[in-house]
């Protein structure tokens, strides 16, 4: 047991550092080096966590798109229909840089003093809560514009492109109200195949309420029963 006074192995260790430093074996640094030492691994953490809200918002943004993210309000068959629509290669990097964010940041007092479970909590909830909300502004509807008129330079423009940007899977059908018909409607698909008829029966879901006007915003669920036609599983209003 060391009973030494708690004094005099502070002064000893002082001795020790102080003979250190005149001796050559350690070298004193200054200031301005952990300034900048701190400001990079800011600015490296800053940049990491736009990232993250980057990828995460574009893939909230792709699955808005196909409409895919309104599926699970037709139950078991639309939450299928998600699975199938998301873009696993973002997730994974997502998943990759949340990891990176996370060991980044630990180095930072108000996040090493919490639980390592608590911190990524904190994390994965920003970065869904700003992931959604960027994906709710114009942003990546422009620059995906942009980026089909080879107006965005890569790698940005590559990323609304396959393979990130996957297509809907069969039976999704996300567009515009062109005109009522008996027993439906006929939409005009965004995904560019025209237009498409849609079958309304009795037992279509209807979220919504089946008073569907011209302009609408709207996903269908449904099985096609012939060409450009489909008869609906489900049906809603995901206009604002």
């Amino acid at each position: 047991m060391n009973n030494e006074p708690p004094n005099t192995t502070k002064t000893s260790l002082k001795q020790g550092v102080m003979e250190a430093i005149q001796k050559g074996r350690i070298r004193m640094r200054p200031r301005w080096h952990f300034v900048l030492f701190s400001s990079l691994a800011t600015l490296g953490v800053l940049i990491m966590f736009l990232a993250v809200l980057y990828i995460a918002s574009l893939s909230i943004f792709f699955l808005h798109d196909s409409g895919a993210w309104f599926a699970p309000r037709f139950g078991g068959r639309g939450w299928w229909s998600l699975l199938q629509s998301l873009p696993w290669l973002l997730i994974t990097l997502l998943i990759v840089f949340i990891c990176v964010l996370q060991i980044a940041v630990r180095r930072y007092e108000f996040v090493y003093r919490r639980p390592l479970l608590i911190s990524a909590a904190a994390i994965l909830a920003i970065v869904f809560i700003g992931g959604f909300a960027i994906a709710e502004t114009p942003l990546h509807r422009q620059m995906e514009f942009y980026a089909h008129h080879n107006e965005l330079p890569p790698p940005l423009s590559l990323a609304y492109g396959a393979p990130l940007h996957m297509p809907a899977p069969p039976g999704i059908f996300h567009g515009t109200v062109l005109a009522s018909v008996p027993g439906g409607f006929i939409m005009n698909d965004q995904n560019g195949a025209g237009t498409t008829t849609i079958l309304i029966g009795l037992k279509t879901k209807l979220p919504d309420g089946g008073d569907f006007e011209i302009g609408d915003d709207v996903v269908v669920i449904g099985d096609p029963v012939a060409t450009s036609t489909v008869r609906a599983f489900g049906v809603v209003d995901v206009g604002e």
